[in-house]
């Protein structure tokens, strides 16, 4: 019984942010103090690997260690005049705790923001895997929070061990988030190569090269070298694709209208698909004249007008009253009227499967049906696409071919 309620104790003492057998001791200002393990802080950051490097720390005396004495290091967080503050060495000694005038960082008289304690209670709390505490009211106070954390960890070389802990903080924000990244693609690109979120950075590389066209050499510019390069790779595959699909929608001709060598080859044959032969010949009009003009691939919203277009078929295009103007040069009856619009439709209706892979949605982003953005969402990101992932040799050409 004895046993149990001395474990039941230690349990109560030995947990975050003052663990019973922590060596180091943080003090943050006088009302704020953390005893944590050398060990845990070395793993976690560049800083800490050196500033409680074995040698640096007190040697305790059997004396100190017998009257409970665990800690070898102190840090002092010290006053600066701007940012969140650095710490200090104090010197610890052999026999009893730390020892020296404080150079306790004055927070609570206002001579720095009070985010600076929540930032670094939040990089120890990653630390030892805890969850983070966030202002979760809204997405800028998440921001306002995960960016004061991210400059700190930077700071501290310890971006990566926290990195993972911000990601899922931001992700829990929803829409909310994927919509800020479809406002600003490039900034939040930025942001999640600092902290390494794939997620992040997927939706925002698909943004922007879905728009690579429409942005300006200066918006450009505020990219990094790297992303851009990313950005200009991808745009190129691509348009490859979109003229891959292209060419497959221009050299198609349904099933029903093709012979084999055992079939009949009269001219009587043919002719019995005059109407389809029309309808082709009316779409390959009008599609390539869109080509022509640079609405399809080369378009500043990369055809994404058109495509969406011919996926949505019937009379999203090509509609009846724009057909009309193709019988002033070819009369028909009204019934042959309706034959003709009835294999245009059915034209369509084949043509639709090939636009299908630009259709598809490959960010978080939920889109209105009736009010989609201005390009496409299609891009799928490979494992290299990511700036912090090694390069692999690429595949996208022989994609491409199959």
């Amino acid at each position: 019984m004895a046993q149990a309620l001395a474990q039941e104790a230690y349990a109560r003492s030995n947990k975050f942010p003052e663990f019973s057998d922590g060596d180091v001791t943080i003090v943050l200002s006088g009302g704020r103090v953390y005893r944590l393990h050398a060990g845990v802080l070395r793993r976690n950051s560049e800083y800490f690997t050196k500033a409680l490097a074995e040698d640096k720390g007190a040697l305790l005396t059997s004396r100190a260690k017998n009257a409970g004495a665990t800690t070898r290091y102190r840090l002092d967080l010290a006053v600066i005049e701007s940012g969140y503050g650095f710490f200090v060495p104090r010197e610890v000694y052999s026999a009893r705790r730390s020892h020296g005038t404080s150079t306790l960082l004055d927070i609570e008289n206002g001579k720095v923001p009070n985010e600076a304690y929540k930032h670094y209670d939040n990089l120890f709390r990653a630390f030892y895997n805890l969850q983070l505490k966030f202002d979760t009211k809204n997405l800028p106070t998440v921001l306002r929070d995960t960016m004061g954390l991210v400059e700190v960890a930077e700071f501290y070389g310890a971006i990566n061990s926290l990195a993972e802990s911000v990601d899922v903080a931001l992700l829990r924000q929803g829409q909310i988030l994927y919509k800020s990244i479809a406002r600003n693609p490039i900034a939040w690109s930025k942001f999640s190569c600092r902290i390494q979120s794939p997620t992040i950075f997927k939706d925002s590389l698909i943004h922007l090269v879905g728009q690579w066209a429409m942005l300006a050499e200066e918006e450009r510019a505020e990219l990094t070298p790297v992303v851009v390069e990313i950005c200009e790779r991808r745009y190129k595959y691509q348009s490859s694709m979109k003229q891959a699909i292209e060419l497959r929608i221009l050299g198609h001709y349904p099933v029903s209208m093709q012979r084999t060598e055992q079939d009949q080859h009269g001219r009587a044959t043919y002719s019995n698909n005059i109407y389809s032969w029309m309808a082709i010949s009316l779409f390959r009009q009008w599609f390539g004249q869109n080509i022509v003009d640079k609405k399809t691939s080369t378009a500043a919203d990369g055809g994404a007008s058109i495509y969406r277009q011919i996926a949505r078929g019937g009379q999203a295009y090509l509609t009846r009253a724009q057909v009309a103007d193709f019988y002033l040069s070819f009369p028909m009856t009204r019934k042959g009227r309706t034959v003709f619009e009835s294999h245009l439709t059915a034209y369509k209706e084949e043509i639709q499967a090939f636009v299908q892979p630009l259709m598809v949605n490959n960010t978080q982003l939920e889109q209105a049906a009736d009010d989609p953005l201005d390009y496409l969402l299609c891009l799928e990101v490979k494992d290299n696409d990511y700036p912090w992932v090694p390069e692999t040799e690429s595949v996208e050409e022989d994609e491409l071919s199959d």
